[in-house]
């Protein structure tokens, strides 16, 4: 067993107390139902398109581990979820003329996991009160997940890799959509899914699901009165072409345009206002490898341009923070060209 931990803080200069990712991998699987019983082997597999009946295997519907190899049955005479009775020779074949259809190997003799999760704390951007629990599907990375929220004083994610996989299989054991059970309050709303489709809001809308298993309630007194946030946005005075320069050694040429900014309600007289910059790059600036990792253009916040000597230099520097972040989070450097002059000749 090892175990390692991460420190988003430091490493993407995250603005909180607290930010570590930690993981335990190599844990002994606990099957002590399966050892004194022995596994109890049902075939799992999924179904085709347009009439072809797709793929089957054998798994202990107890625990969720897959004998080593896992199989290749014929599905016409194994339908998902019946309990399998055939041998397990591996790969020799089934039956003569069935070429690649093979019985199930021997079950392993240990199984292994993984736990990981994170902590936050002091975030000031996480305002989410609740808790949120995940039962995976067949197909999930994170056989079992769960997290708490409390806000500013911190929250917890939890994950199990392979562990859980009894579960998923007696309560998720069709279709590839993680199911979840959570309550959330988070900006005025209150939040609920109840076994609800993880990624499949249109699919819980379909099954008339809306209101009760996946949906949100407005609850803050002052949009109820006074409706909700609006944004508008000015421009101020013309483009201006402007250069960032990075400490990484490149320089990048931006257009910033200045905006100001006002923040009111639908009724009411509030209203406040503050300086952004929105930026564009015409070539975008790189932030890691590859053709899409570049950023294109953005918006930054500025102090009281009235009073700034120079908003475009408060701009500027302000875009290269942004970029110098983005590229530790991605732990990536552009390579930037070396000049060697030739040595004059000496004859």
């Amino acid at each position: 067993m090892h175990a390692r931990v991460v420190n988003y803080r430091k490493r993407d200069q995250r603005h909180c107390l607290v930010d570590v990712g930690f993981w335990l991998r190599g844990i002994r699987r606990p099957l002590l139902l399966c050892r004194l019983r022995g596994h109890r082997p049902i075939v799992d597999g999924y179904g085709g398109l347009r009439g072809d009946w797709g793929r089957r295997w054998a798994i202990c519907g107890r625990c969720g581990v897959r004998p080593k190899p896992q199989g290749n049955l014929l599905p016409e005479s194994w339908p998902i979820g019946a309990r399998y009775t055939g041998d397990h020779a591996g790969p020799a074949l089934m039956a003569k003329g069935l070429t690649g259809y093979h019985a199930p190997g021997p079950w392993p003799a240990s199984s292994q996991l993984a736990l990981g999760g994170q902590l936050v704390v002091g975030d000031p951007h996480h305002k989410t009160w609740g808790f949120s629990l995940k039962v995976g599907n067949k197909g999930s990375e994170h056989t079992l997940a769960a997290s708490f929220h409390l806000g500013i004083f911190g929250h917890l994610y939890l994950h199990t890799e392979r562990f859980g996989s009894w579960l998923v299989h007696r309560l998720n054991g069709t279709g590839y959509q993680s199911k979840v059970i959570s309550l959330r309050l988070s900006h005025g709303h209150l939040w609920w899914q109840l076994w609800a489709d993880r990624d499949g809001a249109w699919s819980n809308r379909a099954r008339g699901w809306a209101k009760w298993h996946d949906h949100s309630l407005q609850i803050d007194p002052r949009t109820i009165l006074l409706g909700p946030k609006q944004y508008s946005y000015a421009d101020v005075g013309e483009p201006v072409m402007a250069t960032v320069r990075l400490p990484h050694g490149d320089q990048h040429d931006v257009v910033l345009q200045l905006q100001r900014q006002t923040l009111g309600r639908k009724r009411g007289w509030w209203r406040r206002q503050a300086w952004t910059a929105q930026w564009e790059a015409p070539v975008g600036i790189p932030t890691k490898p590859g053709r899409r990792g570049r950023i294109f253009g953005s918006g930054q916040t500025l102090t009281d341009a009235e009073r700034a000597a120079d908003w475009v230099t408060e701009a500027t520097d302000a875009i290269a923070a942004q970029i110098v972040r983005d590229r530790a989070r991605y732990d990536w450097l552009p390579h930037t060209p070396v000049l060697v002059t030739a040595e004059p000749d000496r004859d």
